[in-house]
């Protein structure tokens, strides 16, 4: 099985321990695939000063290849800021530097490297949503993370992405079944064959526009919370593609089921350890 992830890099810096870990949405979940026994592959910009060389390094450890990235010259890497107490991370802000690397638009030699990938997955923080119909043309299941801003919920937004998504994740709230309900129903109509939805320690949701599935967590005493939906959004895929998950296809309850309790425990057993993964 072959997973992409496409987009975004970071480093997320923790500022009162003074500590710095690779991350990034589209990097994250990579570095979980490969993890799990997926031939994994990075795409996106990448800096080439200091930092960018800790994506690099984190990359060649876990046997990620980002052989067909782009390479800002004199591109810096977006850092984000966070405090850490007991775990759980709360956000602080964004350095961007003088000449971020930003977001990448993909060359004909890109796409053409991307039909060789079972799984592509991306996010909103790719900045990408004017190229996911290029990817959504690929034969690849294709995933995307639309985390909890509401500037990526707009009508016009979901126009350019979902049309083209076997899978729409969403970060939300704790919610009811009702409520959940109508949250996806949406999103389905905007053209998303699936929607989840995770509620931090509230557990998960799961629509295939049929039936709505309902996942629980695992609970631990975290260490470091910092990567728990990617761990658990790429556990999750992973473990529906084992099932036979292909593109445009609707999977069955139990599937979903069994994907949302392997998603749970792999996110718990990420929160043990220091740093997105």
């Amino acid at each position: 099985m072959k997973f992409l992830g496409l987009g975004d890099n970071v480093i997320d810096y923790y500022i009162n321990t003074d500590t710095m870990y690779p991350g990034g949405n589209a990097v994250n979940t990579a570095v979980h695939a490969s993890k799990l026994g997926s031939e994994a592959a990075y795409l996106g910009n990448l800096g080439d000063d200091e930092l960018s060389e800790m994506i690099r390094n984190a990359l060649k450890e876990h046997m990620v290849d980002f052989s067909h990235c782009t390479t800002v010259k004199d591109g810096t890497t977006k850092c984000c800021d966070y405090t850490v107490t007991d775990g759980e991370h709360h956000f602080a802000g964004v350095r961007l530097g003088t000449n971020w690397s930003g977001p990448m638009i993909l060359d004909q030699s890109q796409l053409e490297y991307m039909k060789d990938f079972d799984i592509i997955h991306s996010c909103c923080n790719a900045k990408m949503e004017a190229d996911i119909c290029k990817t959504g043309r690929l034969p690849a299941v294709l995933t995307y993370d639309f985390s909890v801003k509401d500037k990526y919920r707009t009508d016009k937004y979901l126009t350019l992405v979902c049309p083209y998504l076997d899978l729409a994740l969403f970060s939300c709230e704790p919610m009811e079944e009702e409520a959940a309900f109508h949250f996806c129903r949406k999103f389905h109509e905007h053209g998303a064959k699936h929607v989840l939805i995770t509620m931090g320690q509230a557990g998960s949701f799961v629509s295939n526009g049929e039936v709505l599935v309902k996942g629980e967590v695992f609970t631990v005493n975290p260490v470091d919370t910092m990567g728990a939906g990617d761990a658990f959004l790429t556990a999750f895929i992973i473990n529906l593609a084992s099932q036979g998950w292909k593109k445009g296809s609707r999977m069955t309850e139990w599937a979903l089921k069994n994907a949302l309790a392997g998603g749970a425990r792999y996110a718990a057993e990420n929160c043990m350890i220091k740093g997105g993964f």
